[in-house]
């Protein structure tokens, strides 16, 4: 009975050992295991590096959290379709349009940063970009001509808030899909 126990752990330890090797052998010969990056793979992956560290990149999407963060803050506020605490309505709106109008001053500035042949390159996914941000401006200014009046309809604030949510992550999407990830700065 004790050399049974004694065989079973030592073929066990054998195949846990056998395993091991098999993995070391497929990640230390070329060509085995995971796939090599390609060449246009390691130069987006290092473009995309550059990018999320450069400055203007970075209080960009600060500002897009912001108003993902109001906006959501004002859905939650509003949804349930009761009165609409218009104070807290107009400061959520108001710090959406201010970083709003921080988002595009950043972008803007990062977007100087971007070498002429990946502007190129990304010419329709920064024109997708430029027309959901328009789309966004004009949400915004709905939202806006709303929590304005005396009494705001809270199923219109909380629609327009969700929809404000709603064009950021598209714009973010399209950022994470699109051409525009891989944008390459001016050496």
């Amino acid at each position: 009975m004790k050399t049974n126990v004694t065989s079973t752990i030592l073929i066990t330890v054998s195949l846990v050992a056998f395993a091991a090797t098999a993995v070391n052998a497929q990640s230390t010969y070329p060509g085995v295991g995971t796939p090599k990056p390609t060449p246009a793979t390691a130069t987006t992956t290092q473009n995309t590096k550059v990018m999320v560290s450069e400055p203007n990149y970075v209080l960009a999407t600060a500002y897009n959290e912001s108003m993902v963060a109001f906006a959501d803050a004002l859905n939650g506020q509003t949804v349930g379709g009761g009165a609409v605490d218009v104070d807290f309505a107009r400061a959520a709106v108001d710090e959406m349009r201010r970083s709003f109008d921080q988002m595009k001053k950043y972008n803007e500035a990062y977007m100087k940063t971007i070498s002429a042949e990946v502007r190129a390159q990304s010419t329709a996914t920064m024109q997708t970009l430029e027309t959901q941000r328009a789309d966004l401006n004009a949400q915004l200014t709905s939202l806006e001509t709303e929590v304005k009046l005396d009494k705001p309809d809270a199923k219109k604030v909380a629609t327009l808030a969700a929809s404000v949510h709603t064009q950021l992550d598209a714009m973010t999407m399209v950022g994470l899909g699109g051409s525009s990830t891989g944008m390459a700065l001016k050496n």
